[in-house]
């Protein structure tokens, strides 16, 4: 906690709140990490002069185990295909052959390479001001959102099923007032510590802390 004190700004230094305890019980500054608490040298689109980010929430890697198991067997179903000389002989001839491998590692390269930017861009901010969520669903198209502190009015969690419970992954839900957008933050890590710091984050904003 010693070390934790050093990356806690200072208009938080002094703030008597349990919910930095239960930041750094696993800290990570990171910015490979999935649960970022105090990132430094961060800085998004709009941020603020003094405006401090809190944490950097991304996707819980299990939310890619799909693409990764069908990237798998894109690059091991040549391999498979050398088990059974007579499927290999039907093809015709060794150039089929090795058209399906080139393929096959293609897609597999391509299906991982896009895994990794889609859980390095898609980002949950949270900072002493506002939420702002950055999507990305593929290498051409993304999205921005934002909302500022003073406009959530609800924030709930939930975690489903055994990984759930086991990993702590979970969904957060964020509703903001009038029309702003709401935030539906799916399959992050530590659900609960999340809604705990944004709570808090309101409260201090009510009295003038931030």
């Amino acid at each position: 906690m010693r070390d934790a004190q050093r990356h806690i700004p200072k208009k938080f230094s002094n703030a008597n709140k349990s919910f930095l305890n239960r930041l750094f019980e696993e800290e990570n500054h990171g910015l490979l990490s999935s649960f970022s608490v105090f990132p430094k040298k961060l800085n998004f689109y709009g941020k603020d002069p003094g405006e401090e980010v809190i944490l950097v929430v991304r996707t819980h890697w299990i939310a890619y185990i799909p693409n990764t198991v069908f990237a798998l067997l894109c690059i091991f179903l040549p391999i498979i295909l050398l088990f059974f000389p007579k499927l290999l002989n039907s093809l015709g001839s060794s150039t089929l052959y090795i058209g399906i491998l080139i393929v096959c590692t293609l897609l597999c390269i391509n299906i991982l390479v896009t895994t990794v930017l889609k859980w390095f861009f898609t980002v949950n901010i949270v900072t002493d001001q506002r939420i702002v969520v950055v999507r990305m669903d593929n290498a051409f198209y993304h999205s921005y959102a934002e909302a500022q502190l003073e406009k959530i009015e609800d924030i709930t969690h939930k975690t489903i099923g055994f990984w759930g419970n086991m990993l702590d992954v979970g969904d957060v839900d964020i509703d903001t007032a009038g029309h702003e957008v709401d935030f539906h933050l799916r399959t992050i890590p530590r659900p609960r510590e999340l809604q705990d710091v944004i709570n808090d984050l309101l409260e201090m904003k009510q009295k003038g802390d931030i």
